[in-house]
């Protein structure tokens, strides 16, 4: 309600003094670092348990089925999502999903920790990922567009900026955690750790208020739902620098992703488990090089937040975007080059680990750098009573191609090799930065 916005008292904002930013803010970092922790750990665990079914080709078939399914179900459900974010009381949805993933997590580590055969594993696993989904697709609509209802205009620029940095300082806590934990701890230690953490989060969110009558509305068929999900898609069209950008995620996603969510856990569980010696192997297992390949990532985003918090809100972000993408592409392009070396028996494996090391810490610069002004744009541009619909129609448009872009590069890493996956992403997402940095509307944005 208006009257918990705390408006500041100087001319720069304070927004920790607003209590339900607070309870927003703290409750996404609990859950956050259990979550981190726990794809962490699924990634490297559905590797392991799928070779031990089925072997090394096996596994990467079976890693790729999985991030598919999970894709999808966000994916197809997350435009009701919208619709149910726009129409219902917002922190209700968040609370009430986050109780049902904890629940899950709990009930599917139980059955990992009775110790039940490997094939019964991967079918819960996959039970448990397709309610996960199916739970983010309500979650994520309601809490990207909930920050405009409990913050005032000019606390805006800088709550986004404090959540994506958090998001970062989530990261480092959580890969840290899930590195030494992954190794020292039987894995279902780490579901149940996170499914309590999802637990607390949802008890946190209970106790954010703000006035959801300004926008809620019943629900009279299943048609009003499509009605809503058609009326997002066409305001969104209307936005054409807004649609440039999910043109350019789309598409960018679909090369950038495997590289992060495939190729860069089957080189550490296949790759470097698998040499005799590699740099710091005294006290870095080949899983704690992820975590601090990831760990750089999130440093580097942090930093990139403090500053851009700090910095005055610009009139047009076009031109930040285009050079952010920049950003992106390089690094990636010099980890698929060391990538190469290494499967091509070239160089070893020490110039992978350093050099994707450092071009992850140039990574975290770019995301905030791109992230933050977009979800800037959102919030400006789209109406109030249209965040929830657009915010979701925005999720699945950038987002429709990852399963099968997780699918396409198991297939390439079975038959290949993981060198192979980073030239293909590097020549798409090449093509894909050039015909955004040469889009025109970007500018007007």
């Amino acid at each position: 309600m208006e009257e918990n916005i705390i408006q500041p008292t100087s001319t720069k904002p304070r927004v920790f003094k607003n209590k339900n930013f607070c309870l927003l803010f703290w409750g996404v970092m609990v859950s956050n670092v259990a979550h981190i922790l726990f794809n962490f750990a699924i990634s490297f665990y559905i590797l392991e348990i799928a070779n031990r079914a089925y072997g090394k080709e096996g596994a990467a078939l079976i890693q790729g089925s999985f991030l598919f399914v999970s894709g999808i179900v966000l994916v197809l459900l997350i435009p009701f999502g919208g619709v149910m974010a726009d129409r219902m009381n917002k922190v209700r949805i968040m609370y009430v999903t986050d109780y049902i993933r904890g629940a899950t997590i709990i009930i599917t580590g139980s059955l990992i920790a009775f110790g039940v055969e490997p094939i019964v594993q991967i079918v819960s696993l996959f039970i448990m990922t397709i309610i996960l989904s199916a739970n983010s697709s309500f979650f994520n609509p309601a809490s990207g567009s909930l920050l405009r209802f409990i913050v005032s205009d000019e606390e805006l620029q800088p709550a986004a900026s404090y959540l994506q940095g958090s998001h970062a300082l989530q990261s480092i806590i959580g890969l840290i955690l899930g590195g030494i934990m992954y190794a020292a701890l039987p894995i279902w230690w780490i579901f149940l750790i996170n499914g309590i953490g999802y637990l607390i989060s949802a008890l946190t969110e209970m106790f954010i208020r703000y006035d959801a009558s300004s926008h809620a509305k019943e629900i009279t068929g299943v048609k009003e739902v499509f009605v809503d999900i058609t009326d997002g898609i066409k305001y969104l069209f209307k936005q054409k620098g807004i649609l440039a950008i999910m043109i350019m995620a789309l598409t960018f996603n679909f090369f950038l992703s495997p590289t992060f969510s495939s190729a860069m856990p089957f080189f550490i569980k296949f790759g470097l488990s698998t040499e005799p010696s590699y740099l710091f192997d005294a006290f870095l297992t080949p899983e704690l090089w992820y975590s601090l390949m990831s760990v750089a990532f999130s440093v580097s985003a942090i930093i990139m937040s403090l500053v851009l918090s700090k910095q005055k809100t610009k009139t047009l972000y076009g031109k930040s975007l285009k050079k952010a993408l920049i950003g992106f592409l390089i690094p990636i392009i010099l980890i698929a080059v060391a990538m190469n070396l290494y499967y091509s028996q070239l160089s070893g494996v020490n110039l992978v680990l350093i050099t994707s090391t450092l071009m992850m810490f140039a990574l975290g610069i770019a995301s905030i750098s791109f992230n933050i002004p977009v979800s800037m744009i959102m919030q400006r541009q789209v109406d109030r009573n249209m965040l929830g619909k657009v915010s979701s129609v925005s999720n699945v448009l950038s987002q429709a191609l990852i399963p099968f872009s997780a699918m396409l590069a198991a297939f390439i890493i079975a038959k290949t090799s993981v060198g192979v996956l980073y030239i293909y992403c590097s020549v798409g997402a090449l093509i894909v930065a050039i015909w955004f940095v040469r889009n025109k509307s970007v500018n007007t944005i």
